[in-house]
């Protein structure tokens, strides 16, 4: 029979094994660790201000088929007073958005009030935009919205939760007036703060519309989206089998690092390249030129300085020009031909290296992690001019179109 002292040894000799299996074995994973600082300044990027997760303060604002935002028990004082001048949409060309400030939303059965719908035309990552910047008028400023039946049923083939209504003659009734986003945010925008100053509370009650509006444009606020990013994700759940394929199609392009997308020990870093359509497209909206491979290699090395054995997987619309000019040992092509199955698995990346472009954007969005996008001060391109996000990286082109 042991003694207690042999015990005692017995148990510090069993502590110290569990101890050296812990710090051996049990080491943090590497997947979304930044290197050292020191490490990354030896790079002209800048690094990210603070964690991810620290970065962004969402709003949690009602949803689509809530009645009120809180009861009257619940209404708080009145916060902060406004910012004097008042940053108005208009006039900076940017989205500012009051966040103190909640909304009561019109009943979305309340068939009488009026309703905003929007342009419906483009592919998915415009109607996606599309989508999400009428959700938002709902979510900010309390209006009804509708979708068309084309964009939901669009949308509704690679997402399971498209919930905004669809417009019917019965409940969004009369002819809608055109206008921009830019124009109709900025007219809720002014009629929120109007409201704002005449309350004692937080919340607003008062209707801020009074006409109905259909939006003809196609909005997209990057900056927006990325303040509401993780309300975006609410958004758009891919449907299983969608996001199975996309899960397949980047194990298929592990297979060579014996690693799949759950079971590795290394970050990934999805990269969008679209070609095949975007030479003139570019050329006649934004003089712009097609992003070559000097702004990849500059995004890859951004990332290199501040990762652990990045693997860059990328996908596109011309896989051909992607594997003579961007394959390499940590750069991979995923073989697919379904633009959903490739947004899908840009969401699935750590981090996000993205071209010009909505869909580039959207799968970049609906992921996690830091987003990379073309460095260029052309003023025809102003859709990212306004975005001041901890997660978001200009990163050369390395070519005169910078400028």
């Amino acid at each position: 029979m042991a003694t207690l002292r042999q015990k005692t040894i017995l148990a510090l000799g069993l502590g110290f094994l569990c101890l050296v299996y812990v710090l051996l074995f049990l080491k943090p994973s590497d997947k979304h660790r930044w290197l050292p600082k020191d490490v990354a300044n030896s790079t002209v990027f800048q690094l990210p201000k603070a964690a991810l997760e620290n970065l962004v303060i969402y709003r949690n604002l009602p949803v689509l088929n809530t009645t009120a935002s809180r009861t009257n028990e619940q209404e708080d004082p009145r916060p902060s007073p406004l910012k004097d001048p008042l940053p108005l949409p208009s006039q900076s060309g940017c989205f500012p958005y009051l966040s103190e400030l909640h909304v009561q939303p019109v009943p979305e059965h309340d068939c009488d009030q009026p309703y905003v719908t929007v342009n419906q035309a483009g592919r998915l990552g415009n109607k996606m935009c599309q989508y999400a910047s009428l959700y938002l008028l709902r979510h900010l400023f309390g209006v009804r919205v509708s979708t068309l039946d084309e964009m939901h049923a669009t949308l509704d083939k690679f997402f399971k939760n498209i919930v905004m209504p669809i417009k019917n003659p019965s409940c969004f009734v009369g002819k809608a007036k055109s206008i921009s986003y830019m124009d109709l945010y900025d007219k809720l925008y002014r009629a929120a703060a109007q409201a704002w100053t005449n309350t004692t509370s937080s919340v607003i009650k008062e209707r801020l519309l009074d006409t109905s509006y259909h939006v003809y444009d196609y909005p997209g606020p990057r900056d927006l989206f990325l303040e509401h990013r993780k309300l975006i994700h609410t958004l758009f759940k891919f449907r299983d089998e969608v996001m199975k394929n996309a899960v397949q199609n980047i194990n298929n392009a592990l297979m060579s690092f014996n690693a799949t997308y759950h079971q590795r020990d290394f970050p990934i870093v999805t990269v969008h390249v679209r070609r095949t359509d975007y030479e003139g497209h570019m050329k006649m909206l934004f003089n712009l030129t097609q992003l070559g491979k000097l702004y990849y290699t500059n995004a890859f090395e951004f990332y290199k300085k501040r990762l652990k054995r990045p693997l860059f997987l990328v996908v596109s619309d011309d896989p051909k020009w992607c594997r003579e000019n961007l394959q390499a040992k940590d750069v991979l092509v995923i073989a697919s031909e379904v633009p959903a199955e490739d947004m899908a698995a840009m969401s699935l990346g750590d981090h996000h290296i993205t071209s010009y472009g909505t869909f580039s954007f959207m799968g970049a969005l609906l992921g996690k992690g830091n987003i990379t996008h073309p460095l260029t001060t052309n003023p025809r391109y102003r859709f990212v001019r306004c975005v001041d996000s901890p997660v978001f990286h200009r990163v050369p082109r390395g070519d005169k179109q910078e400028y």
